[in-house]
């Protein structure tokens, strides 16, 4: 199954992304706990010339020593890494003392000057991973619109969050070729990629061989019943009773419950990417 989903405002957000970027003094870039490497596009790696804040969000996703491997793979002289959950006055503080931390250098050369602090970020990151839930956590208030689906975002918008920090949210933006099979498959599962482009089918069967592939009793403590690789939305259908006129098994039902159970994290914390794996 090819995953790709490149519409035109992805391509106009990159540009604008290019543009901000050099006008910023930092980048806080915004992952996915459930699939890191997957969350990482190639072509903000050549746009980025100033230290980066990686944020790895939805920690409550996974087990706590996945992040704790991502953290140490991130972090580095100039870069750092922090876990978040995306909302709360911790995710605040934790965000904001990064942002210090990456911007010192700018900050101290503003203090000799005798001009007033003052910092800009970009936000960046694929689809659906809280970059605008991490703003309107920074700025106390829902300063933008959020949902936890891919698209929501369509236009960069800048936040004033407090004297000292202006920050950009961007458009959640892929690249236009995926060329790795397994990091569509990753992007799709966590919505990261527009559930409408997607063969649901093809998707829940590769995340049930995933699955499998990491616990065998992640499914069967879900269900109730062994879940094979080749069968999988059959024995899920059958476990749950969704059948269609007569009497068939409802795959396309069953395939819609197991991607929605392993996002809504029904299916316990399971990140499909490890950072040494």
């Amino acid at each position: 199954m090819d995953i790709n989903w490149f519409p035109g405002h992805m391509a106009k957000s990159t540009r604008e992304i290019e543009s901000n970027l050099a006008l910023a003094d930092c980048a806080v870039y915004v992952l996915d706990s459930r699939a890191v490497r997957s969350c990482f596009n190639p072509t903000f790696d050549k746009l980025i010339k100033i230290p980066v804040i990686y944020i790895l969000n939805k920690t409550d996703t996974v087990e706590q020593q996945v992040t704790d491997e991502w953290i140490e793979k991130l972090q580095n002289d100039r870069d750092i890494a922090i876990a978040i959950e995306g909302v709360g006055s911790g995710c605040r503080k934790k965000v904001l003392s990064a942002i210090k931390r990456a911007c010192a250098g700018v900050l101290e050369r503003q203090r000799k000057r005798g001009i007033n602090e003052h910092v800009r970020a970009v936000v960046i990151g694929v689809p659906n991973t809280g970059k605008s839930t991490i703003i309107n956590s920074l700025c106390g208030k829902a300063r933008l619109d959020t949902g936890d689906r891919a698209g929501v975002t369509r236009i960069a918008k800048w936040a004033r969050v407090d004297s000292s920090l202006d920050i950009l949210d961007t458009p959640g933006t892929l690249y236009p070729k995926i060329s790795d099979r397994k990091i569509g498959e990753n992007l799709a599962i966590i919505g990261s990629i527009k559930d409408e482009v997607v063969d649901s089918v093809e998707l829940a069967t590769a995340l049930i061989a995933r699955l499998n592939a990491i616990d065998g009793n992640i499914l069967k403590t879900r269900y109730g019943n062994e879940i094979s690789d080749s069968c999988g939305l059959q024995n899920i259908a059958a476990a749950r009773g969704f059948k269609i006129r007569g009497g068939e098994f409802d795959i396309e039902r069953a395939a819609s419950a197991v991607l929605e159970d392993y996002r809504k994290g029904r299916l316990g914390k399971i990140a499909l990417e490890r950072a040494n794996g």
